[in-house]
């Protein structure tokens, strides 16, 4: 598949996933599945890490 293609529909899947237009998980499974396996950060996992470092000082 053209890489400039499956960049589009990783970024629509992530947008999706943020807005909870699908489960988490659906949106897991596609993000790997078009991945190849490895699953990208999104905006919203990036924030809660961001957070999670604030609150414990790490």
């Amino acid at each position: 598949m053209d890489e400039m293609r499956k960049k589009i529909i990783i970024q629509e899947i992530n947008s999706w996933k943020e807005s909870r237009m699908l489960p988490e998980q659906y949106c897991n499974y596609l993000l790997a599945l078009y991945g190849q396996g490895e699953i990208p950060p999104s905006k919203s996992n990036e924030t809660a890490s961001k957070k999670k470092r604030h609150l414990f000082g790490c």
